[in-house]
């Protein structure tokens, strides 16, 4: 009886510790932040953005040097002109300051959204791409690598999503 319970005892441990998950889901991960920087479309994106933004500094760094100028001009007058007329100067300088820096935030905002919305668009095109490849390539889980701690590199798609995308999106 002893020895029945000690063969069912190991048998009950060894059932524990048998792994019977031998799962039959393909998983694959592909680069996201490649797959937008290295396909025509996303390229095109990013150099519209960048444009932009470049136009707005360049804007915004020219006003920021007349103001620069002119709270020296007020500096420089200090001594010269009344009171009054220092403390008019001085408020006029600082709603100035602060416009500029509210048209600065808005104008922020506004390359964040649209950024936010090109991207948008751009994930709205590639999407219906990579439903029919991983349904073609039966594929039932495709994670993005940022997500992944280790992954072997058979398990990279990046570069076939990247030439299907820019055969598919001009």
């Amino acid at each position: 009886m002893n020895t029945i319970k000690k063969i069912f005892t190991i048998l009950i441990v060894s059932f524990a510790f048998i792994n019977p998950s031998y799962s039959q889901d393909k998983i694959f991960y592909l680069d996201l932040d490649k797959v937008v920087t290295n396909t025509k479309a996303g390229k095109s994106i990013i150099e519209e953005l960048e444009k932009s933004k470049k136009a707005a500094l360049k804007k915004f760094e020219q006003k920021e040097k007349d103001l620069k100028k002119i709270e020296d001009e007020i500096n420089k007058q200090k001594n010269i002109i009344s009171e009054e007329e220092l403390k008019k100067r001085l408020v006029e300088f600082r709603k100035e300051v602060a416009n500029f820096r509210q048209n600065r935030q808005k104008l922020i905002n506004d390359f964040n959204q649209k950024r936010k919305a090109e991207f948008g668009k751009f994930f709205k095109k590639i999407t219906p791409i990579l439903e029919s490849y991983l349904t073609d390539k039966n594929i039932d889980i495709l994670l993005d690598k940022k997500n992944i701690f280790l992954a072997s590199k058979k398990r990279n798609i990046t570069q076939e999503i990247i030439k299907i995308i820019d055969s598919k999106i001009k």
